[in-house]
């Protein structure tokens, strides 16, 4: 079975990535969706290591190899959720969207560069912006609103 939602995350430089990942994680896990978290690896690790058991986070898979099965048709995913703070980010995101268009895209931005980067978009997504490094008050109320959207689209 495919998985119903795919979350992106590129290199964890900006501290509020992860916090944000397993908050993302626990809003789908509570719709009885099933969420896979393609990673570098150095974002998974910090995730599995804040998840030990799995509790959030069932399933993990290298960022690139789901890249590249996406662009195969080996998997495909009715929502994706990309958290994005740098070019590298955006790309991955970029290139998601063109091997997906049928997929609700959901960009999540932040870092200092958070406005800039969402000017760069493209691609038919929706966007959660907010130039945040440390503090993720200010995404979580726009994440629960897009969220909860989003749910009713899949």
């Amino acid at each position: 079975m495919t998985a119903e939602v795919l979350l992106l995350l590129g290199c964890p430089q900006i501290p509020v990535q992860s916090p944000i990942a397993l908050y993302i994680a626990d809003f789908i896990n509570d719709l009885g969706k099933t969420l896979v978290l393609a990673a570098n690896p150095s974002a998974k690790q910090l995730i599995a290591a804040s998840d030990p058991k799995k509790y959030y986070i069932k399933e993990y898979r290298d960022v690139d190899r789901t890249i590249s099965d996406l662009a195969d048709g080996k998997v495909s995913y009715p929502l994706i959720i990309s958290l994005i703070h740098n070019d590298a980010g955006l790309t991955y995101t970029a290139t998601a969207a063109a091997l997906a268009p049928k997929s609700v895209m959901i960009t999540i931005l932040f870092g200092e560069h958070a406005y800039d980067l969402s000017q760069e978009i493209e691609f038919p997504a929706e966007k959660v912006v907010a130039p945040v490094t440390h503090n993720t008050k200010p995404l979580l109320a726009k994440i629960d609103e897009v969220l909860e959207w989003a749910a009713l689209k899949i």
